[in-house]
């Protein structure tokens, strides 16, 4: 009898330290709810949140039940503001964040330093050149994520393919706008390779901007925009502006249906994709030791802006689009 009592005694110690066990590795408490805490501050982007969502309900993180999202909504592109929303977030306790482009996941990552709260970023480009990670193979410290694609230079070649006589390209910016400094390097190498002429043109303002295209000579052939934080929000303004008069209209970021070629990424795909390291990190792995990916990037053909500027796309480039619009 007493080796009876013993026997239970040993197991029910036994099932104490299990459960113990369960409730403390990352993704086996059942009742444990993850909070994720999102910031975002480029209206284009925000199919990456659906996507991530996704994502993570594929993964059995399911919305409301064992994890919950703290998501205030587009943040306007302030530094300030954007201090300020993360700083709340880190005040309440989120297990993790959730940063949608490039200013946030600076500012993530500087305010999270002697925390132990990670962070997952998606859209950044030029994670390394900018400090962000320390390299895509080990990004160190609290983060990781996924780095929008270099496609400039590639979404550059893709218009001369389709308009082999292009020569002079206009591609207006904000020299305020530190993420559009990494792809104007890439255009002004690629362009010399390929025959293009490129006028960039510093602009403060979609106003600036619309104004530029309007007195543009009549030697320009296309209007080419890259990731700006000022232009992109209202881009079917310099859009339109570009094809009344006639022009071409490209681009390296997805935008909106009044660009007619765009090599970039997919927002929805690219926020599935972070979802897949999230799952990793809920695990129990550390971000810094989850190497950071890259985004795929994709040919999209609008049919419908090439018939309003009386241009015929050859089918030999149809054929390598993922998407047409028609």
């Amino acid at each position: 009898m007493t080796r009876i009592f013993a026997y239970i005694k040993a197991m029910r110690m036994f099932l104490c330290l299990f459960i113990f066990f369960l409730q403390a590795v990352p993704g086996f408490a059942k009742d444990k709810v993850f909070t994720i805490g999102v910031v975002n501050c480029v209206s284009i982007l925000s199919g990456a949140m659906d996507g991530f969502k996704s994502g993570m309900t594929e993964l059995g993180h399911i919305e409301g039940k064992n994890v919950k999202y703290i998501d205030d909504g587009l943040l306007q592109n302030d530094q300030k503001i954007i201090e300020t929303e993360i700083r709340k977030l880190i005040s309440m306790d989120v297990d993790m964040l959730l940063s949608v482009g490039y200013e946030t996941s600076l500012e993530a990552k500087k305010l999270v330093e002697g925390t132990e709260i990670p962070v997952l970023t998606c859209f950044f480009r030029a994670p390394v050149e900018s400090g962000l990670i320390k390299s895509f193979t080990h990004p160190g410290g609290n983060i990781t994520g996924v780095a929008g694609a270099d496609r400039s230079a590639k979404a550059l070649e893709w218009l001369k393919t389709i308009i082999p006589g292009v020569k002079n390209i206009f591609i207006p910016y904000n020299p305020n706008d530190r993420i559009s400094g990494f792809s104007i390097s890439e255009l002004e190498k690629t362009a010399s390779q390929i025959g293009i002429e490129i006028d960039l043109r510093k602009v403060h303002s979609v106003e600036e901007a619309v104004a530029a295209i309007n007195s543009l000579p009549k030697t320009v052939q296309a209007v080419f925009m890259i990731p700006s934080p000022t232009l992109n929000l209202r881009s079917r303004e310099l859009c339109e502006a570009a094809i009344s008069k006639g022009l071409i209209t490209g681009a390296s970021i997805v935008l909106d249906e009044a660009v007619m070629a765009t090599f970039s990424d997919d927002a929805y795909g690219v926020g599935k994709q972070t979802a897949r390291l999230a799952h990793q990190v809920m695990l129990g792995i550390k971000p810094g030791d989850i190497p950071f990916e890259r985004s795929e990037v994709y040919l999209t053909i609008n049919l419908k802006i090439a018939e309003r500027i009386g241009l015929n796309i050859p089918d030999s480039v149809l054929l390598q689009a993922k998407t047409i619009i028609r």
